[in-house]
């Protein structure tokens, strides 16, 4: 079973992920409301998706990604950027932190899965 972390400080948008990816089969779940809470998850689980929204408190989705990044472990974790239009320099920063792919809001389903899936389908999985 592969493990995909949804970061958004919203319950709604963690629902409406979580909601969409449950039809790619054998995927289970892990939230996390802002990036600190991210990086203690990543630290203690097996994670072979990371869904991260841009805007968080605490810590946002850039850091989440630059720190994630950084660390040695957690080079090859897949991660997909939500963001919306109009945050085209934070979208551009988290990909050149190295992001795998971004998906605006308002999110589509199919998009989303189909980013998902390729994702999950890559060989590499280092967390």
């Amino acid at each position: 079973m592969r493990t995909v972390l949804i970061v958004d400080d919203s319950r709604t948008s963690q629902m409406l992920v979580k909601t969409t990816l449950q039809r790619i089969n054998d995927l289970q779940f892990l939230m996390a409301d802002d990036g600190e809470q991210a990086l203690e998850v990543v630290s203690q689980a097996h994670v072979d998706l990371l869904v991260t929204d841009i805007n968080m408190p605490k810590m946002d989705g850039i850091e989440l990604i630059r720190h994630v990044r950084e660390r040695h472990d957690a080079r090859a974790l897949p991660i997909l950027i939500i963001t919306a239009k109009g945050e085209e320099q934070a979208r551009d920063q988290g990909m050149a932190l190295g992001a795998n792919g971004y998906v605006l809001k308002p999110l589509s389903a199919r998009e989303l899965a189909e980013h998902a899936t390729r994702l999950l389908a890559s060989p590499v999985r280092a967390v």
